[in-house]
């Protein structure tokens, strides 16, 4: 399990605000995945509604039965059976009635009026064209229902959103069953690093120029460099000394050659 430092509810002892910090769960879903879900809201909702549509998401995380409980109530929620667990897809009421209101070329609608059939008909299909994105995530085998809220909230394990971003903001929930493995990969062997190509240099000498010196430079003149001319070269990569040696001219090309014994290492 992977553990964020965080800090908790503010305490008052002695008459002082105190947030003990604490350690809490946080989700090893990567946030590449949850990128990949959002690009795929973003393009779904932009199709359905016919509007171009920015979105942003939130970083996967681990919420408590109580933030469960008030995510979703009163939400819609679509779930799928999935290979390594459930997906759900979840709207509550506030976004349903700004999607509700989106579908039919209007900005807002108030909180007090009620959807009427058609456009809870209109929601459902939106919810369940949202379903398929779970795929990425559980390994989606179908098919895809309606869930009652309550369920979701006692299953949910892993959670992220997808907010649209604009004018008319409209935030999407996704939820899992198990929050995944944390994946550990196998350490880089110099194999896996024999075709990766470094870029070298070799510096021969160096020295310090003043501005105004510098600013005086022109065709034909000279600058006296600090190193003297029998020292050593130095092979950089990067900014990285790799080594030392003496600089010279092989087959026509410059080079630089090092000790056999090593000594001549950076």
């Amino acid at each position: 399990m992977i553990a964020a430092l965080a800090f908790g509810s503010p305490q008052r002892p002695d008459e002082r605000v105190v947030r003990p910090a604490e350690f809490v769960a946080r989700s090893t879903l990567p946030l590449s995945a949850a990128c990949l879900v959002a690009n795929g809201v973003r393009e779904q909702l932009s199709h359905l509604l016919g509007r171009e549509l920015e979105v942003d998401v939130s970083e996967p995380a681990i919420p408590a039965p109580r933030e469960r409980s008030l995510l979703l109530d009163g939400a819609l929620v679509a779930g799928v059976r999935g290979r390594s667990c459930d997906g759900f897809v979840l709207v509550r009421p506030a976004d349903a009635r700004r999607l509700a209101a989106l579908a039919f070329g209007e900005i807002e609608r108030s909180p007090s009026e009620a959807l009427s059939e058609i456009e809870r008909t209109t929601l459902d299909r939106i919810l369940m064209a949202l379903v398929p994105l779970c795929n990425t995530l559980c390994g989606t085998l179908g098919p895809v229902t309606r869930v009652a809220a309550e369920r979701a909230a006692r299953e949910i394990a892993c959670y992220f959103e997808v907010r649209t971003t604009g004018p008319v903001r409209v935030a999407v929930g996704f939820g899992l069953t198990r929050d995944p493995p944390e994946a550990i990969s196998q350490p880089l062997a110099l194999d896996d690093l024999a075709e990766v190509e470094l870029e070298g240099t070799v510096e021969i000498a160096r020295g310090l120029l003043g501005v105004d010196a510098f600013s005086r430079l022109a065709a034909g003149a000279t600058v006296v460099l600090d190193t003297p001319l029998e020292a050593q070269g130095t092979l950089r990569f990067g900014t990285v000394a790799f080594a030392r040696g003496t600089c010279g001219v092989a087959d026509g090309r410059s080079a630089i050659s090092f000790a056999r014994d090593g000594a001549n290492a950076a």
